[in-house]
C-alpha cells in the first residue's frame, strides 16, 4: 500500500471551507518553480472525505482512484479552476494528481471541510477569557503589554480577569484606541463575592462608575446580603442533595447581575483544589443543566500534571451522557506571560475556540449560549488536544491545522507592533495601522466569503 506524504507548501487552494450541498469554485496552484503547474496540462482532483471511506464497499484498501473527482486544464497562468459539491459535513482530503495518459499521479493531498450552514456563517475565534495582569494582587505586566503577548500568539478575541476587579481590561481598552489593533479586547474580571471561596468570570459586564460585580458587591453589601438570602429561602426547598441554598444563591446573584449588564457568565476551574474542590460536583452539575451560567472552564492552567481540568473533562463528559450540556471553556489563567509552562503561567498552552457570528460582545456571549465552542490544550510542545462536540472537534481540528497557522502567522507581525507601540517606539506606531485588516483578508479568502 502506497502512503502519500506531501507537503501543503508546495500548493496553494482556496477558499478551504465550502458550504455543505453547494457548489464550491476552488483556485489551486504551485508555489514556486518546483510545485508550479504545467498550463495547458491535465489534472485530476479526487474529493475523499474521512468518515466515507471506500474500504468497506472493496473490502480492501482505500481506492483513491475510485472516489469522486473532477478533471481540469491548468491555465495559462498555472492556475487550475473547478468546482465540488459536498453533502456530507466532514473533512476532505483533495488528492491532486497530474494526469499522464489515463493514468493519475499523484502531487498533493489537501484538506478542505464541508460545513453546515449554521457552522458556515460563523467566525472561528481564538480567546483566552481568563488572564491576570499588573492589577491582580499576584498578577504581573502591563495590561496592553499582555494584550500584544496574545495578539502575537494567535489570539482574536481576549478579556482580561483580574481579581475584584476590571481595571486591566479597561486600561487595555483605553490604550487601544490610540494603538489600533484587530484584537477584540471585552472588558472582564475574576469575581470572588461574598469572599474568596467562589470563583466566577465576567465578560463583558460593567456597572454603573464603570465598575465591575466584586466592587459593585462591595459598595452595596447590605441590600445585595439582603436579596441573596432571599433567593436562597425562595429555593431551598426546590434544590436537589448537594446544593446548599446559600452556596445556590451566591452563584445564581452572580450569573443574573452579569446577564443584567449584557456580560456572559463563566465558571471558573470548578473543580481547582483549593482544600476541596472550588465547585461541588453536585453544584456543577445542577448549574449545567439548568443553564444558568453560559459557559465552565473544563480545561485551565496552573495546576501540575493538569488533575483538576482532566476530572473537569472527565465530568463534563459524564453530563454530556446525561443529556446535560453546557459551552466548554479552556483558559490559561496565566498570571504572567512566559513561553513555558510554570505555576503563574499555562500561556498559550490553553485557550477556546469560539465560532461566532462576530467578533462582538454580543456575538461572543451568543456562541456560548448556543454551544458553539470548544477548549483547547497543548503542554509542552505536546500536541493539541480538543474537548468539545464530536462536530467542533473535528471542525476544530481542522482548523487548528489549516487555517490557525497562516491567521497566527499574520497576528504576530501585529503584536510585536503592538508590543513596540505601547513602549513608544514611532516607527512600530506608524506601522502598526498598515497591517489593519490582514487577518481579515485571509479570513475571508479561507472561507471564501
Amino acid at each position: 500500500m502506497h502512503i502519500h506524504n506531501f507537503k501543503n507548501t508546495d500548493h496553494e487552494l482556496f477558499p478551504r471551507v465550502a458550504r455543505l450541498n453547494t457548489p464550491c469554485s476552488f483556485t489551486l496552484r504551485g508555489l514556486g518553480d518546483e510545485a508550479a503547474l504545467t498550463p495547458g496540462a491535465a489534472y485530476c482532483v479526487r474529493a475523499i472525505g474521512h468518515e466515507t471511506n471506500n474500504s468497506a464497499e472493496l473490502l480492501t484498501f482505500s481506492d483513491w482512484t475510485k472516489y469522486d473527482g473532477v478533471s481540469a486544464q491548468a491555465d495559462e497562468n498555472g492556475y487550475l479552476r473547478f468546482t465540488l459539491t459536498f453533502q456530507r459535513e466532514q473533512i476532505y482530503t483533495l488528492r491532486l494528481a497530474k494526469m499522464n495518459g489515463d493514468t493519475p499521479e499523484p502531487l498533493n493531498d489537501l484538506a478542505v471541510f464541508a460545513a453546515a450552514d449554521d457552522l458556515f456563517d460563523r467566525i472561528p475565534l481564538r480567546c483566552n477569557t481568563h488572564c491576570h495582569v499588573c492589577c491582580s494582587v499576584d498578577g504581573h505586566e502591563d495590561p496592553f503589554l499582555a494584550a500584544a503577548a496574545y495578539r502575537k500568539a494567535g489570539f482574536d478575541l481576549l478579556a482580561i480577569t483580574d481579581h475584584h476587579l476590571i481595571d486591566g481590561s479597561a486600561r487595555a481598552i483605553e490604550l487601544q484606541k490610540s494603538i489600533p489593533t484587530d484584537l477584540k479586547l471585552l472588558y472582564g474580571e475574576e469575581i470572588h463575592v461574598p469572599n474568596a471561596y467562589i470563583h466566577a468570570v465576567n465578560v463583558g459586564a460593567v456597572f454603573e462608575g464603570g465598575i465591575g460585580l466584586d466592587r459593585y458587591y462591595h459598595l452595596h453589601e447590605k441590600e445585595i446580603d439582603a436579596e441573596v438570602a432571599s433567593i436562597a429561602r425562595a429555593n431551598e426547598n426546590n434544590l436537589p442533595e448537594g446544593v446548599l441554598p446559600m452556596d445556590f444563591a451566591w452563584r445564581k446573584w452572580i450569573a443574573d447581575a452579569i446577564h443584567a449588564q449584557g456580560g456572559a457568565a463563566i465558571m471558573a476551574h470548578p473543580f481547582w483544589v483549593w482544600d476541596a474542590h472550588n465547585t461541588r460536583d453536585d453544584v456543577f452539575r445542577y448549574f449545567a443543566k439548568e443553564r444558568i451560567y453560559d459557559a465552565a472552564e473544563v480545561l485551565h492552567g496552573q495546576e501540575p500534571g493538569c488533575r483538576d481540568a482532566n476530572m473537569q473533562t472527565a465530568f463534563w463528559n459524564d453530563m454530556r451522557a446525561e443529556g446535560i450540556y453546557i459551552s466548554p471553556l479552556g483558559a490559561d489563567d496565566a498570571h504572567r506571560r512566559n513561553y513555558r509552562w510554570d505555576y503563574d503561567s499555562s500561556f498559550n498552552e490553553v485557550f477556546s475556540v469560539i465560532y461566532a457570528k462576530e467578533a462582538t460582545q454580543q456575538g461572543f456571549s451568543e456562541a456560548l449560549r448556543a454551544g458553539y465552542t470548544a477548549a483547547v490544550e497543548s503542554y509542552e510542545k505536546a500536541p493539541q488536544h480538543v474537548i468539545g462536540t464530536y462536530r467542533l472537534t473535528k471542525y476544530t481540528i481542522f482548523l487548528l491545522d489549516e487555517y490557525f497557522p497562516a491567521h497566527d502567522e499574520l497576528c504576530f507581525e501585529e503584536g510585536r507592533l503592538m508590543h513596540e507601540s505601547r513602549l513608544g517606539y514611532d516607527e512600530a506606531k506608524s506601522l502598526l495601522p498598515l497591517l489593519l485588516g490582514r487577518v481579515k483578508r485571509y479570513t475571508d479568502r479561507f472561507f471564501g466569503r
